[in-house]
Protein backbone atom coordinates (compact mmCIF):
# COMPACT_ATOMS: atom_id res chain seq x y z
CA UNK A 1 0.00 0.00 0.00
CA UNK A 2 2.90 2.22 1.14
CA UNK A 3 4.43 1.91 -2.39
CA UNK A 4 1.30 1.79 -4.05
CA UNK A 5 0.85 5.20 -2.37
CA UNK A 6 4.33 7.11 -2.81
CA UNK A 7 4.39 5.62 -6.76
CA UNK A 8 1.14 7.48 -7.16
CA UNK A 9 2.26 10.38 -5.38
CA UNK A 10 5.78 10.68 -7.98
CA UNK A 11 3.36 10.19 -10.88
CA UNK A 12 0.66 12.97 -9.70
CA UNK A 13 4.06 15.16 -9.12
CA UNK A 14 6.16 14.68 -12.52
CA UNK A 15 2.54 15.42 -14.70
CA UNK A 16 1.81 18.40 -12.50
CA UNK A 17 5.47 19.57 -13.34
CA UNK A 18 4.89 18.92 -16.97
CA UNK A 19 1.70 20.44 -17.38
CA UNK A 20 3.44 23.37 -15.21
CA UNK A 21 6.41 23.81 -17.28
CA UNK A 22 4.00 23.42 -20.69
CA UNK A 23 1.62 26.29 -19.28
CA UNK A 24 4.43 28.44 -18.36
CA UNK A 25 6.82 28.38 -21.31
CA UNK A 26 3.70 29.05 -23.72
CA UNK A 27 2.89 32.15 -21.43
CA UNK A 28 6.65 33.36 -21.74
CA UNK A 29 6.98 32.46 -25.91
CA UNK A 30 3.90 34.59 -26.63
CA UNK A 31 5.29 37.53 -24.22
CA UNK A 32 8.64 37.07 -26.35
CA UNK A 33 6.54 36.85 -29.70
CA UNK A 34 4.85 40.08 -28.35
CA UNK A 35 8.07 41.59 -27.17
CA UNK A 36 9.89 41.77 -30.70
CA UNK A 37 6.78 42.55 -32.51
CA UNK A 38 6.53 45.69 -30.53
CA UNK A 39 10.16 46.62 -31.06
CA UNK A 40 10.22 45.58 -34.63
CA UNK A 41 6.64 47.52 -34.93
CA UNK A 42 8.66 50.63 -33.66
CA UNK A 43 11.48 50.34 -36.30
CA UNK A 44 8.73 50.17 -38.91
CA UNK A 45 7.33 53.33 -37.83
CA UNK A 46 10.57 55.20 -37.30
CA UNK A 47 11.29 54.41 -41.08
CA UNK A 48 7.68 55.37 -42.45
CA UNK A 49 8.15 58.75 -40.49
CA UNK A 50 11.65 59.08 -42.29
CA UNK A 51 9.77 58.27 -45.65
CA UNK A 52 7.33 60.81 -45.12
CA UNK A 53 9.61 63.63 -43.81
CA UNK A 54 9.00 66.92 -45.56
CA UNK A 55 13.23 66.40 -46.03
CA UNK A 56 12.36 63.36 -48.57
CA UNK A 57 9.85 64.43 -49.78
CA UNK A 58 11.67 67.71 -51.48
CA UNK A 59 14.45 64.79 -52.65
CA UNK A 60 17.19 65.78 -50.12
CA UNK A 61 18.96 62.65 -49.23
CA UNK A 62 22.02 63.90 -48.59
CA UNK A 63 22.44 67.35 -46.44
CA UNK A 64 23.43 67.76 -42.81
CA UNK A 65 20.18 68.25 -42.10
CA UNK A 66 19.28 64.75 -43.25
CA UNK A 67 22.43 63.44 -41.79
CA UNK A 68 21.06 64.76 -38.45
CA UNK A 69 17.43 63.71 -38.77
CA UNK A 70 18.52 60.01 -39.78
CA UNK A 71 20.83 60.08 -36.73
CA UNK A 72 18.09 61.45 -34.56
CA UNK A 73 16.21 58.90 -35.59
CA UNK A 74 18.85 55.63 -35.26
CA UNK A 75 20.24 57.28 -31.30
CA UNK A 76 16.15 57.46 -30.34
CA UNK A 77 15.69 53.85 -31.51
CA UNK A 78 18.14 52.00 -29.37
CA UNK A 79 21.53 49.66 -29.77
CA UNK A 80 20.53 46.66 -31.90
CA UNK A 81 20.23 48.65 -34.82
CA UNK A 82 23.07 48.58 -36.50
CA UNK A 83 22.50 50.93 -39.43
CA UNK A 84 19.84 53.10 -40.65
CA UNK A 85 20.71 54.30 -44.35
CA UNK A 86 19.00 56.06 -47.45
CA UNK A 87 19.15 54.72 -50.97
CA UNK A 88 18.24 56.99 -54.18
CA UNK A 89 16.11 56.36 -56.78
CA UNK A 90 19.03 54.68 -58.40
CA UNK A 91 19.70 52.83 -55.42
CA UNK A 92 22.79 54.49 -54.69
CA UNK A 93 23.51 54.59 -51.38
CA UNK A 94 23.41 58.78 -49.96
CA UNK A 95 23.78 58.50 -45.94
CA UNK A 96 24.38 55.56 -43.57
CA UNK A 97 24.36 56.21 -39.77
CA UNK A 98 25.67 53.29 -37.54
CA UNK A 99 24.49 52.24 -34.17
CA UNK A 100 26.50 53.16 -31.28
CA UNK A 101 27.05 49.99 -30.63
CA UNK A 102 28.56 49.20 -34.65
CA UNK A 103 32.08 48.68 -34.92
CA UNK A 104 33.13 49.23 -37.88
CA UNK A 105 33.05 45.10 -39.00
CA UNK A 106 29.45 45.21 -38.50
CA UNK A 107 28.95 47.83 -41.12
CA UNK A 108 28.57 46.63 -44.77
CA UNK A 109 27.53 50.08 -46.44
CA UNK A 110 28.88 53.20 -46.62
CA UNK A 111 27.93 56.13 -48.98
CA UNK A 112 28.39 56.00 -52.88
CA UNK A 113 27.66 51.95 -52.79
CA UNK A 114 25.38 50.96 -55.86
CA UNK A 115 22.92 48.30 -54.35
CA UNK A 116 20.93 47.78 -57.88
CA UNK A 117 21.91 44.36 -57.92
CA UNK A 118 20.94 42.76 -54.23
CA UNK A 119 18.19 40.99 -54.28
CA UNK A 120 16.27 42.70 -50.67
CA UNK A 121 16.68 46.27 -52.86
CA UNK A 122 14.86 44.35 -56.24
CA UNK A 123 12.15 42.95 -53.65
CA UNK A 124 11.44 46.37 -52.47
CA UNK A 125 11.14 48.31 -55.23
CA UNK A 126 8.59 45.42 -56.83
CA UNK A 127 6.62 45.07 -53.52
CA UNK A 128 3.29 46.30 -53.08
CA UNK A 129 3.50 46.17 -49.52
CA UNK A 130 5.89 48.02 -47.04
CA UNK A 131 7.90 47.58 -45.28
CA UNK A 132 9.89 44.80 -46.34
CA UNK A 133 11.62 42.38 -44.25
CA UNK A 134 14.65 40.46 -46.33
CA UNK A 135 15.13 37.21 -45.36
CA UNK A 136 18.41 36.26 -43.28
CA UNK A 137 21.75 36.41 -44.92
CA UNK A 138 25.73 36.60 -43.87
CA UNK A 139 27.93 40.03 -44.91
CA UNK A 140 31.09 40.24 -43.80
CA UNK A 141 31.37 37.28 -41.52
CA UNK A 142 27.72 38.87 -39.46
CA UNK A 143 24.66 37.35 -40.26
CA UNK A 144 21.66 40.14 -40.49
CA UNK A 145 18.21 40.91 -42.17
CA UNK A 146 17.42 43.98 -43.77
CA UNK A 147 14.57 45.72 -43.68
CA UNK A 148 13.21 48.51 -46.00
CA UNK A 149 10.61 51.38 -46.63
CA UNK A 150 10.17 52.69 -50.56
CA UNK A 151 10.06 56.75 -50.21
CA UNK A 152 7.24 57.49 -52.72
CA UNK A 153 6.01 60.97 -53.92
CA UNK A 154 2.86 61.84 -51.72
CA UNK A 155 0.98 63.30 -54.24
CA UNK A 156 2.62 61.20 -58.07
CA UNK A 157 3.45 58.00 -56.10
CA UNK A 158 6.72 58.15 -57.42
CA UNK A 159 9.66 56.38 -55.99
CA UNK A 160 11.96 58.53 -54.67
CA UNK A 161 14.40 55.98 -52.83
CA UNK A 162 14.50 53.66 -50.20
CA UNK A 163 15.12 54.20 -46.41
CA UNK A 164 16.37 51.42 -44.50
CA UNK A 165 17.70 49.55 -41.64
CA UNK A 166 19.93 46.49 -40.93
CA UNK A 167 19.96 44.35 -38.00
CA UNK A 168 22.85 41.79 -36.88
CA UNK A 169 20.31 38.92 -36.04
CA UNK A 170 22.09 37.20 -32.90
CA UNK A 171 22.89 39.99 -30.91
CA UNK A 172 19.26 41.43 -31.74
CA UNK A 173 17.22 38.14 -30.47
CA UNK A 174 19.66 37.19 -27.57
CA UNK A 175 18.04 40.81 -25.84
CA UNK A 176 14.87 38.26 -25.39
CA UNK A 177 16.46 34.85 -23.76
CA UNK A 178 19.42 32.85 -24.25
CA UNK A 179 20.50 31.55 -27.17
CA UNK A 180 23.91 29.98 -26.18
CA UNK A 181 23.18 27.24 -23.61
CA UNK A 182 21.65 23.90 -25.10
CA UNK A 183 20.96 22.43 -21.24
CA UNK A 184 19.05 25.51 -20.55
CA UNK A 185 15.93 27.30 -21.88
CA UNK A 186 16.93 29.02 -25.56
CA UNK A 187 15.51 30.37 -28.35
CA UNK A 188 15.88 29.65 -32.08
CA UNK A 189 14.50 31.95 -34.73
CA UNK A 190 13.51 31.69 -38.46
CA UNK A 191 12.61 33.29 -40.84
CA UNK A 192 10.22 33.47 -43.65
CA UNK A 193 12.01 30.33 -45.94
CA UNK A 194 12.71 27.95 -42.98
CA UNK A 195 16.59 29.55 -42.57
CA UNK A 196 17.88 29.78 -38.88
CA UNK A 197 19.33 33.25 -38.21
CA UNK A 198 19.95 32.58 -34.85
CA UNK A 199 22.76 30.37 -33.71
CA UNK A 200 21.50 27.53 -31.01
CA UNK A 201 24.60 26.40 -28.64
CA UNK A 202 26.93 27.89 -31.43
CA UNK A 203 26.46 24.23 -33.29
CA UNK A 204 27.03 26.33 -36.54
CA UNK A 205 23.14 25.97 -37.28
CA UNK A 206 23.08 30.05 -38.42
CA UNK A 207 22.00 30.27 -41.84
CA UNK A 208 21.02 26.58 -42.40
CA UNK A 209 17.53 25.69 -44.00
CA UNK A 210 15.45 24.04 -41.26
CA UNK A 211 14.64 21.38 -43.77
CA UNK A 212 18.19 20.68 -45.02
CA UNK A 213 20.56 18.22 -44.60
CA UNK A 214 22.72 19.99 -42.13
CA UNK A 215 19.97 20.46 -39.18
CA UNK A 216 17.98 17.26 -40.71
CA UNK A 217 21.18 15.10 -39.50
CA UNK A 218 21.51 17.51 -36.78
CA UNK A 219 17.75 16.71 -35.06
CA UNK A 220 17.88 13.21 -36.31
CA UNK A 221 15.41 13.79 -38.57
CA UNK A 222 12.66 13.90 -35.76
CA UNK A 223 9.46 13.80 -36.94
CA UNK A 224 7.96 15.32 -34.01
CA UNK A 225 9.92 18.75 -33.99
CA UNK A 226 9.79 18.92 -38.19
CA UNK A 227 5.81 18.68 -38.04
CA UNK A 228 6.29 21.08 -35.36
CA UNK A 229 8.19 23.12 -36.92
CA UNK A 230 6.45 22.98 -40.64
CA UNK A 231 2.98 24.60 -38.55
CA UNK A 232 5.03 26.96 -36.87
CA UNK A 233 6.43 28.55 -40.98
CA UNK A 234 2.57 28.20 -41.71
CA UNK A 235 1.86 31.28 -38.92
CA UNK A 236 0.84 28.63 -35.94
CA UNK A 237 1.39 28.77 -32.53
CA UNK A 238 1.65 25.09 -30.38
CA UNK A 239 4.00 22.91 -28.39
CA UNK A 240 5.19 19.48 -28.40
CA UNK A 241 7.62 17.16 -26.67
CA UNK A 242 10.69 15.07 -28.47
CA UNK A 243 13.74 13.36 -27.94
CA UNK A 244 15.92 13.43 -31.20
CA UNK A 245 18.67 11.62 -29.33
CA UNK A 246 20.34 14.35 -27.09
CA UNK A 247 17.78 14.51 -24.43
CA UNK A 248 14.17 14.71 -23.90
CA UNK A 249 12.63 18.93 -24.83
CA UNK A 250 9.28 20.60 -24.37
CA UNK A 251 9.41 23.57 -27.52
CA UNK A 252 6.45 26.10 -27.66
CA UNK A 253 6.46 28.60 -30.42
CA UNK A 254 4.48 31.30 -31.84
CA UNK A 255 4.78 33.65 -35.14
CA UNK A 256 6.13 36.91 -34.97
CA UNK A 257 3.61 39.66 -36.64
CA UNK A 258 4.61 42.82 -37.93
CA UNK A 259 1.45 45.15 -39.28
CA UNK A 260 -0.76 41.81 -38.72
CA UNK A 261 1.81 39.65 -40.76
CA UNK A 262 4.16 36.66 -39.89
CA UNK A 263 7.60 37.91 -40.90
CA UNK A 264 9.87 36.13 -38.16
CA UNK A 265 9.01 32.57 -36.53
CA UNK A 266 10.11 31.63 -33.07
CA UNK A 267 10.99 28.79 -30.63
CA UNK A 268 11.51 28.65 -27.01
CA UNK A 269 12.99 24.85 -26.33
CA UNK A 270 13.54 23.50 -22.69
CA UNK A 271 15.14 20.21 -22.08
CA UNK A 272 13.29 18.34 -19.56
CA UNK A 273 16.07 16.99 -17.47
CA UNK A 274 16.22 20.29 -15.72
CA UNK A 275 12.99 20.46 -14.57
CA UNK A 276 13.74 16.51 -12.27
CA UNK A 277 17.37 17.91 -11.18
CA UNK A 278 16.11 18.68 -7.76
CA UNK A 279 12.35 16.50 -8.21
CA UNK A 280 14.57 13.44 -7.11
CA UNK A 281 15.83 14.54 -4.16
CA UNK A 282 12.53 16.31 -2.74
CA UNK A 283 10.91 12.27 -4.10
CA UNK A 284 13.20 11.17 -1.96
CA UNK A 285 12.99 12.67 1.22
CA UNK A 286 8.61 12.53 0.84
CA UNK A 287 9.20 9.14 0.70
CA UNK A 288 10.93 9.03 4.21
CA UNK A 289 8.50 11.49 5.69
CA UNK A 290 5.50 9.03 4.53
CA UNK A 291 7.18 6.44 5.57
CA UNK A 292 7.26 7.69 8.98
CA UNK A 293 3.80 9.17 8.61
CA UNK A 294 2.31 5.76 7.90
CA UNK A 295 4.18 4.40 10.84
CA UNK A 296 3.12 7.23 13.32
CA UNK A 297 -0.51 6.58 12.05
CA UNK A 298 -0.52 2.96 11.91
CA UNK A 299 -0.17 3.76 15.68
CA UNK A 300 -2.36 6.33 16.06
CA UNK A 301 -4.82 3.67 14.80
CA UNK A 302 -4.47 0.80 17.00
CA UNK A 303 -5.04 3.52 20.47
CA UNK A 304 -7.95 4.72 18.82
CA UNK A 305 -9.74 1.24 17.78
CA UNK A 306 -9.40 1.09 21.19
CA UNK A 307 -11.29 3.98 21.96
CA UNK A 308 -13.85 4.02 19.14
CA UNK A 309 -14.74 0.16 20.82
CA UNK A 310 -16.31 2.19 23.75
CA UNK A 311 -17.56 5.12 21.87
CA UNK A 312 -18.19 3.95 18.20
CA UNK A 313 -21.88 5.20 17.79
CA UNK A 314 -21.73 8.62 19.51
CA UNK A 315 -18.16 9.55 18.03
CA UNK A 316 -19.53 8.02 14.54
CA UNK A 317 -22.23 10.91 14.30
CA UNK A 318 -20.05 13.23 15.24
CA UNK A 319 -17.00 11.95 12.72
CA UNK A 320 -19.15 12.21 10.15
CA UNK A 321 -21.08 15.93 11.07
CA UNK A 322 -17.21 17.62 10.82
CA UNK A 323 -16.06 14.74 7.78
CA UNK A 324 -19.10 16.35 5.70
CA UNK A 325 -18.18 19.85 6.56
CA UNK A 326 -14.60 20.11 6.25
CA UNK A 327 -15.31 18.56 2.45
CA UNK A 328 -17.82 21.33 2.44
CA UNK A 329 -14.73 23.81 3.32
CA UNK A 330 -12.10 22.26 1.53
CA UNK A 331 -14.35 22.12 -1.80
CA UNK A 332 -15.16 26.22 -1.61
CA UNK A 333 -11.68 26.90 -0.65
CA UNK A 334 -10.42 24.92 -4.10
CA UNK A 335 -13.13 27.12 -5.81
CA UNK A 336 -12.26 30.10 -4.86
CA UNK A 337 -7.92 29.74 -5.08
CA UNK A 338 -9.22 28.39 -9.08
CA UNK A 339 -10.46 31.51 -9.47
CA UNK A 340 -8.49 33.47 -8.06
CA UNK A 341 -5.35 31.68 -10.25
CA UNK A 342 -7.65 32.34 -13.38
CA UNK A 343 -8.63 36.08 -12.50
CA UNK A 344 -4.62 36.85 -11.81
CA UNK A 345 -3.77 35.24 -15.07
CA UNK A 346 -5.98 36.67 -17.04
CA UNK A 347 -5.06 40.41 -15.52
CA UNK A 348 -1.06 39.68 -16.44
CA UNK A 349 -2.06 38.79 -20.01
CA UNK A 350 -4.27 41.91 -19.87
CA UNK A 351 -1.85 44.34 -19.07
CA UNK A 352 1.16 42.99 -21.48
CA UNK A 353 -0.95 43.28 -23.87
CA UNK A 354 -2.37 46.24 -23.33
CA UNK A 355 0.97 47.70 -22.54
CA UNK A 356 2.44 46.44 -25.75
CA UNK A 357 -0.72 47.50 -27.78
CA UNK A 358 -0.18 51.36 -26.52
CA UNK A 359 3.38 51.24 -27.10
CA UNK A 360 2.95 50.15 -30.81
CA UNK A 361 1.23 53.67 -31.42
CA UNK A 362 2.91 56.27 -29.03
CA UNK A 363 6.26 55.80 -31.08
CA UNK A 364 4.97 57.35 -34.55
CA UNK A 365 2.59 59.72 -32.55
CA UNK A 366 6.00 60.71 -30.88
CA UNK A 367 8.00 61.07 -33.89
CA UNK A 368 5.16 62.56 -36.63
CA UNK A 369 4.62 65.16 -32.90
CA UNK A 370 8.06 66.08 -33.27
CA UNK A 371 8.78 66.90 -37.09
CA UNK A 372 5.55 69.04 -36.60
CA UNK A 373 7.02 70.76 -33.49
CA UNK A 374 10.39 71.52 -35.80
CA UNK A 375 8.91 72.38 -38.95
CA UNK A 376 5.67 74.88 -37.61
CA UNK A 377 5.65 78.16 -38.55
CA UNK A 378 3.09 79.36 -36.76
CA UNK A 379 3.75 80.41 -33.32
CA UNK A 380 0.20 80.14 -32.04
CA UNK A 381 0.72 76.75 -31.98
CA UNK A 382 3.60 75.90 -30.33
CA UNK A 383 1.95 75.44 -27.05
CA UNK A 384 -0.83 73.39 -28.29
CA UNK A 385 1.76 71.01 -29.93
CA UNK A 386 4.67 71.33 -27.05
CA UNK A 387 1.21 69.62 -24.87
CA UNK A 388 0.81 66.63 -27.22
CA UNK A 389 4.69 65.91 -27.61
CA UNK A 390 4.39 66.23 -23.69
CA UNK A 391 2.03 63.99 -22.84
CA UNK A 392 2.75 61.45 -25.74
CA UNK A 393 5.75 61.01 -23.74
CA UNK A 394 4.67 60.63 -20.59
CA UNK A 395 2.28 57.52 -22.03
CA UNK A 396 5.60 56.23 -23.49
CA UNK A 397 7.29 56.21 -20.10
CA UNK A 398 3.76 54.91 -18.17
CA UNK A 399 3.84 51.85 -21.07
CA UNK A 400 8.14 51.21 -21.15
CA UNK A 401 6.92 50.89 -16.86
CA UNK A 402 4.41 48.51 -17.02
CA UNK A 403 6.19 46.27 -19.73
CA UNK A 404 9.09 46.47 -16.83
CA UNK A 405 7.06 45.04 -14.29
CA UNK A 406 5.52 42.82 -16.30
CA UNK A 407 8.94 41.65 -17.01
CA UNK A 408 9.80 41.36 -13.40
CA UNK A 409 6.87 39.72 -12.05
CA UNK A 410 7.43 36.81 -15.06
CA UNK A 411 11.16 36.85 -14.04
CA UNK A 412 11.54 37.77 -17.95
CA UNK A 413 14.30 41.43 -16.58
CA UNK A 414 17.88 40.70 -18.50
CA UNK A 415 20.71 42.89 -17.92
CA UNK A 416 23.27 43.90 -19.66
CA UNK A 417 26.35 44.32 -17.22
CA UNK A 418 29.54 45.95 -18.67
CA UNK A 419 31.94 48.32 -16.58
CA UNK A 420 30.43 51.94 -15.83
CA UNK A 421 32.47 54.59 -14.34
CA UNK A 422 29.78 55.94 -12.26
CA UNK A 423 30.91 59.63 -11.62
CA UNK A 424 31.04 60.02 -15.35
CA UNK A 425 27.81 59.00 -15.89
CA UNK A 426 26.13 61.11 -12.72
CA UNK A 427 27.81 64.29 -14.11
CA UNK A 428 26.77 63.85 -17.44
CA UNK A 429 23.17 62.98 -15.82
CA UNK A 430 23.17 66.08 -13.57
CA UNK A 431 24.31 68.39 -16.61
CA UNK A 432 21.48 67.30 -18.86
CA UNK A 433 18.95 68.16 -15.88
CA UNK A 434 20.57 71.23 -15.43
CA UNK A 435 20.23 72.29 -18.61
CA UNK A 436 16.14 70.87 -19.00
CA UNK A 437 15.77 73.22 -16.05
CA UNK A 438 17.04 76.48 -17.43
CA UNK A 439 15.09 75.43 -20.22
CA UNK A 440 11.63 75.80 -18.32
CA UNK A 441 12.27 79.39 -17.52
CA UNK A 442 10.40 78.54 -13.44
CA UNK A 443 9.96 82.28 -11.72
CA UNK A 444 11.57 80.01 -8.76
CA UNK A 445 14.28 78.17 -10.39
CA UNK A 446 15.63 74.90 -9.03
CA UNK A 447 19.13 74.81 -8.37
CA UNK A 448 20.64 70.99 -8.97
CA UNK A 449 24.43 70.22 -7.76
CA UNK A 450 26.72 66.99 -7.97
CA UNK A 451 28.97 66.77 -5.13
CA UNK A 452 31.65 63.99 -4.86
CA UNK A 453 32.96 63.16 -2.10
CA UNK A 454 35.42 60.35 -2.54
CA UNK A 455 39.13 59.68 -1.75
CA UNK A 456 40.97 60.62 -5.30
CA UNK A 457 39.66 60.91 -8.62
CA UNK A 458 36.05 59.83 -8.23
CA UNK A 459 36.53 58.78 -11.99
CA UNK A 460 38.93 56.02 -10.54
CA UNK A 461 35.35 54.36 -9.45
CA UNK A 462 34.15 51.32 -11.44
CA UNK A 463 30.97 49.58 -10.65
CA UNK A 464 29.46 46.03 -12.61
CA UNK A 465 26.09 47.17 -13.97
CA UNK A 466 23.94 47.88 -16.88
CA UNK A 467 24.20 51.22 -17.67
CA UNK A 468 20.53 51.88 -19.08
CA UNK A 469 19.10 50.42 -16.38
CA UNK A 470 21.12 52.72 -13.78
CA UNK A 471 20.05 55.73 -15.87
CA UNK A 472 16.54 54.52 -15.25
CA UNK A 473 16.82 54.51 -11.49
CA UNK A 474 18.85 57.59 -11.38
CA UNK A 475 16.19 59.31 -13.68
CA UNK A 476 13.26 58.28 -11.53
CA UNK A 477 15.16 59.66 -8.10
CA UNK A 478 15.82 63.16 -9.96
CA UNK A 479 12.16 63.63 -11.17
CA UNK A 480 10.81 62.57 -7.97
CA UNK A 481 13.19 65.45 -6.56
CA UNK A 482 12.62 67.51 -8.57
CA UNK A 483 8.45 66.99 -8.13
CA UNK A 484 8.57 67.92 -4.46
CA UNK A 485 11.03 70.79 -5.75
CA UNK A 486 9.37 72.93 -8.36
CA UNK A 487 6.26 74.37 -5.97
CA UNK A 488 8.94 76.76 -3.80
CA UNK A 489 12.25 76.40 -6.03
CA UNK A 490 14.69 75.17 -3.95
CA UNK A 491 18.25 72.85 -3.85
CA UNK A 492 18.43 69.68 -4.93
CA UNK A 493 22.09 67.65 -3.89
CA UNK A 494 23.46 64.40 -5.80
CA UNK A 495 26.52 62.77 -3.99
CA UNK A 496 28.98 60.36 -4.90
CA UNK A 497 30.09 58.61 -1.53
CA UNK A 498 32.71 55.56 -1.06
CA UNK A 499 31.87 52.71 1.57
CA UNK A 500 33.94 50.00 3.13
CA UNK A 501 32.29 46.67 4.51
CA UNK A 502 34.86 44.34 5.55
CA UNK A 503 36.75 43.87 2.39
CA UNK A 504 34.14 45.09 0.15
CA UNK A 505 33.68 48.93 -1.13
CA UNK A 506 30.20 50.31 -2.33
CA UNK A 507 29.78 52.89 -4.19
CA UNK A 508 26.70 54.73 -2.59
CA UNK A 509 24.90 57.50 -4.88
CA UNK A 510 22.43 59.79 -3.12
CA UNK A 511 19.53 62.65 -4.27
CA UNK A 512 19.24 65.03 -1.54
CA UNK A 513 15.79 67.82 -1.73
CA UNK A 514 14.38 70.21 1.02
CA UNK A 515 11.14 69.92 -0.26
CA UNK A 516 8.45 68.02 2.19
CA UNK A 517 9.91 64.62 3.02
CA UNK A 518 8.10 61.09 3.10
CA UNK A 519 5.11 60.42 4.51
CA UNK A 520 5.49 58.46 7.51
CA UNK A 521 1.97 56.99 6.24
CA UNK A 522 3.93 55.44 3.18
CA UNK A 523 7.16 55.19 4.21
CA UNK A 524 7.27 51.32 5.04
CA UNK A 525 5.48 50.44 1.60
CA UNK A 526 7.70 53.46 -0.15
CA UNK A 527 8.85 50.50 -2.75
CA UNK A 528 5.89 48.46 -3.51
CA UNK A 529 3.72 48.66 -6.49
CA UNK A 530 1.12 51.25 -6.46
CA UNK A 531 2.47 53.02 -3.51
CA UNK A 532 1.78 56.77 -3.59
CA UNK A 533 1.23 59.91 -1.90
CA UNK A 534 -0.46 63.41 -2.59
CA UNK A 535 1.51 63.92 -5.62
CA UNK A 536 -0.03 62.71 -8.84
CA UNK A 537 2.01 59.03 -10.04
CA UNK A 538 1.55 55.41 -10.79
CA UNK A 539 3.33 53.77 -7.89
CA UNK A 540 5.41 51.70 -10.45
CA UNK A 541 8.66 54.10 -10.70
CA UNK A 542 9.96 53.92 -6.97
CA UNK A 543 9.27 49.82 -7.54
CA UNK A 544 11.10 49.52 -10.58
CA UNK A 545 14.34 50.75 -8.84
CA UNK A 546 14.38 48.82 -6.66
CA UNK A 547 13.95 45.26 -8.77
CA UNK A 548 16.56 47.16 -11.07
CA UNK A 549 19.14 47.70 -8.04
CA UNK A 550 18.69 44.53 -6.14
CA UNK A 551 18.90 42.88 -9.69
CA UNK A 552 22.33 44.19 -9.79
CA UNK A 553 23.16 43.05 -6.27
CA UNK A 554 23.06 46.33 -5.15
CA UNK A 555 20.71 48.19 -2.14
CA UNK A 556 18.10 51.01 -2.48
CA UNK A 557 16.90 52.95 0.76
CA UNK A 558 14.87 56.09 1.75
CA UNK A 559 14.78 57.94 4.57
CA UNK A 560 13.69 61.73 5.71
CA UNK A 561 16.60 64.59 5.43
CA UNK A 562 17.74 64.23 9.42
CA UNK A 563 19.31 67.94 8.97
CA UNK A 564 15.78 69.36 8.43
CA UNK A 565 13.43 69.22 5.63
CA UNK A 566 13.59 66.84 2.48
CA UNK A 567 13.95 63.53 1.91
CA UNK A 568 17.00 61.29 0.87
CA UNK A 569 16.77 58.49 -1.70
CA UNK A 570 19.81 56.19 -2.49
CA UNK A 571 20.98 53.09 -3.64
CA UNK A 572 24.75 51.82 -3.49
CA UNK A 573 26.38 48.83 -5.48
CA UNK A 574 29.59 46.65 -5.18
CA UNK A 575 32.83 48.80 -6.89
CA UNK A 576 34.60 46.03 -8.81
CA UNK A 577 37.44 48.46 -9.81
CA UNK A 578 39.13 51.12 -8.62
CA UNK A 579 41.82 52.08 -11.74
Amino acid sequence: MLVFLQNFTESTVRKNIYEQQIDRQEDVTKSISQSISSDLGILVSVLDGLANSDLLQSRDFASDETIKLVNDKLQRYGAEVNDIFLLDRNNIVTVVMSGPDTTTDDTNLKAGDDLSQRQWVKDTSTNSEAPYFSGGFERQGVYRIYITFPILDRETNEKLGIVGASISTVPFFSTYGNLEDLDEQFLVVFDKTGDIITNPGNAGLLGQNFFGEFVQDFVARNKVLNNLTRDLLQGHSGFAVYDYGKGERITTQEPILVNGRPEFFVQAVTPTSGLYSDLENSLFIEGVKLFSLFAATLAGVVVLMIFLIKWNNSLKNEVNRRTKELHDSNKQLMEANNQLERNNKLQKEFINIAAHELRTPIQPILGLSEIVVKENKDKDLDKYLEVIYRNAKRLRKLTENILDVTRIESKMLRLNKEPVRLHNLLLSMVKEYQTEIIKENHPKQVRLSYLPNVNGDPANIVVEADTSRLIQVISNLLNNALKFSRQDGGVIEVTLTELTEGNDKFAEVSVIDYGEGIDPRIQANLFTMFSTNSYDGTGLGLYLCKNLIEAQDGRIWARNNPCGRGAIFGFDIKIVDRI
